[in-house]
């Protein structure tokens, strides 16, 4: 490997924890060293690394989670689950791959041209669940990429009864269980939301294996949050008008992701913006100033864990609906704090121009800013904010 390479993976394993997001916790992680683990899923072996076709790269090696544990010193109890589940997918495979070509001989096209971008659903399984250790881990992956969208059936949007049972039979087994989602796209939780310890690690390219070892020692800590509201499939009603091949309806409006969610009162598993750390924080009163066309906001933020982390800061703002139809809150702005230390803060001013809160009026024929009450919000996620001030448009 050329040092080049060499550097870069270190880049990327420095870097990835920042975009790693821990959905749910109860502190029972980061475990203190290694040890015996039980080790679960596909994702455990068959880690994805990225997308499908142009999202995808080659790399010289990929370290998979069970690798990466193994490089991190955890002795893994469960290689006979792991083993038999590499026949299970591998058989899953050769059916999905000769139906694809069954498929493609009915239509009297190449069957690499009637496969392309298909989704390869993970597969219904049986095995018992013999291994113990210290904590449980279940990898939960999915494989998406261009050319083909996610289907809301089980093994792609949703849980399949395989996935839906083992992951709750281990977490009532082990005192210390982790479900970490190797995924690129949102998955439907709902069956399994309440589970205490919930990791996304999503797909990190070549050493996703050893970035989820430094995650779950300590070494590295999760401070990412979503950028997707992560909600149960049946509260996007008009997710059904997304498969036209010939046209987009656009029936959504503005009403977009945590944009419709939030507007309608509906709960989402996992709201847009949300992310927990290894350490609590606190986010404490903010100053607004108007300068000129820019709003500032400056507000403080605290450390009142017992590890480091950083937070993410989040201004929203809620546009009057005149003339023009508006959600009910919009990001304006985030940033995230430097690395603090038990105890430490960090005083952080936020900036966003006011032309960023304009709307297009097609009636008009122009980008418009509606008088009346533009109310601004600050927190650490769109449903964890607490009102900053309100500025007025005459």
């Amino acid at each position: 490997m050329e040092q080049y390479e060499i550097d870069h993976l270190a880049t990327v394993r420095a870097a990835a924890p920042e975009s790693v997001v821990l959905l749910a916790s109860d502190g029972s992680f980061p475990l203190a060293a290694p040890g015996k683990i039980a080790l679960f899923g596909a994702g455990a072996r068959r880690t994805v690394k990225g997308g499908t076709g142009s999202g995808d790269v080659n790399s010289r090696h990929v370290v998979t989670v069970e690798e990466g544990l193994e490089n991190a010193g955890f002795e893994i109890t469960t290689k006979a689950w792991l083993d038999a589940y590499d026949e299970v997918a591998n058989a899953n495979h050769v059916a999905f791959v000769a139906d694809l070509k069954k498929q493609a001989k009915a239509a009297g096209v190449p069957a690499i041209i009637f496969g392309m971008g298909a989704v390869e659903p993970a597969p219904a399984y049986d095995l018992p669940l013999e291994g113990e250790g210290e904590a449980a881990v279940y990898v939960l992956s999915r494989d998406s990429g261009e050319g083909n969208d996610r289907k809301p059936q089980a093994g792609d949007v949703l849980l399949t009864d395989s996935e839906v049972r083992d992951i709750k039979a281990l977490a009532s087994r082990f005192e210390r269980f982790l479900l970490v989602l190797n995924v690129g796209g949102v998955v439907d939780l709902t069956p399994v939301a309440d589970l205490p310890n919930i990791l996304l690690l999503s797909q990190l390219g070549a050493i996703t294996g050893d970035v989820f070892a430094d995650v779950l020692l300590g070494k590295a800590y999760p401070s990412g949050r979503l950028s997707t509201t992560w909600a149960a499939w049946g509260s996007y009603p008009d997710a059904g008008d997304f498969g036209d091949p010939d046209d987009t309806h656009y029936t959504e409006g503005v009403y977009v992701g945590y944009r419709y969610l939030d507007s309608v009162g509906k709960e989402p598993i996992f709201p847009f913006g949300h992310g927990l750390g290894y350490t609590t924080f606190e986010i404490g009163e903010a100053a607004i100033a108007v300068e000129g066309g820019e709003i500032a906001l400056t507000t403080s933020v605290t450390n009142t864990g017992s590890r480091v982390g950083k937070e993410v800061v989040q201004v929203y703002v809620s546009v009057p609906a005149g003339d023009l139809d508006q959600p009910f809150q919009a990001l304006a702005a985030f940033a995230k704090t430097e690395e603090l230390a038990a105890g430490a803060s960090q005083e952080l001013t936020l900036r966003f121009d006011l032309t960023d809160l304009a709307s297009y009026d097609a009636a008009k024929v122009a980008t418009v800013l509606e008088a009346g009450d533009y109310v601004v919000r600050v927190g650490s996620s769109s449903r964890a904010t607490k009102v900053a001030g309100v500025l007025t448009l005459g």
